[in-house]
């Protein structure tokens, strides 16, 4: 097997020859490099979500601990709470985009005050859906128990371009950044959010098992790695058709 390396690489293979224009190989590097970056990504996608399930899977039958008792736990994802205060529903935050189904909505959150704690925690209370009019905010009732359990979740932290306007009440918000939620409500909020339990009273629709929260399940992030996978292997094989030629039509 002879190589050679000018404007096209050229290897001999008895009777044929597979020269690749240089231009193609770095394009076929370039498309292989791509769908395998998609094809593993579609894979830690899916281990991610099989980590949600399980986490929830394990936690979902244990009995909610006391509040004092879960802020010792090193690991409070998913965790059940019972927590003794009140709530104060002047301050009320509503994430929009949420989607149930094809009917977009808010989740609706609202402050709930721990006895002796100088904190204060975001509670969503479920899912509502918009109105007609999309500017129009949802009006919410006010929440009244004064012991209320539910599953311990820590928000996304995904990137928006735009910030809300946390001047009006309620807030209306893309996403929940902690930080600047608790500077607008003028109060120290804990770093994580209780999803209120569907038996709690003061609540609306809610679905936190995993089928309802993670979208895509792990199984279909392996079918479609399983595609990105196929097409970078489609790419050289039509890499190494297209370029393979017999010898006498080659010029020298």
């Amino acid at each position: 097997m002879a190589v050679g390396l000018a404007k096209e690489l050229r290897v001999s293979l008895g009777s044929r020859v597979w020269s690749p224009p240089v231009w193609a190989l770095l394009l076929a590097f370039a498309g292989v490099l791509f769908f395998c970056r998609l094809g593993v990504w579609q894979l830690d996608r899916a281990v991610e979500k099989e980590v949600m399930i399980a986490s929830y899977a394990a936690h979902a039958s244990q009995p909610a601990m006391a509040l004092p008792d879960l802020l010792q736990q090193k690991q409070i994802e998913d965790r059940r709470v019972h927590i003794d205060g009140h709530w104060d529903n002047s301050k009320l935050v509503l994430l929009e985009n949420q989607m149930r189904g094809p009917q977009a909505g808010f989740h609706v959150y609202t402050a709930f005050v721990p006895l002796n704690s100088p904190l204060a925690i975001l509670v969503n209370r479920g899912w509502v859906p918009v109105g007609a009019d999309i500017q129009k905010l949802p009006s919410v009732p006010p929440a009244q128990a004064t012991q209320i359990s539910g599953s311990v979740a820590f928000p996304s932290n995904f990137f928006t371009v735009a910030e809300p306007d946390y001047s009006q009440q309620p807030l209306r918000v893309a996403r929940l950044d902690m930080v600047s939620l608790a500077r607008a409500v003028g109060t120290e909020l804990y770093p994580f959010v209780l999803r209120l339990d569907a038996i709690e009273p003061d609540g609306f629709v809610r679905e936190w098992t995993p089928a309802a929260r993670i979208g895509m399940a792990p199984e279909k992030h392996r079918a479609y790695a399983f595609q990105w996978f196929s097409l970078a292997l489609a790419v050289l094989v039509v890499l190494v058709l297209v370029n393979l030629r017999n010898k006498d039509d080659i010029e020298v």
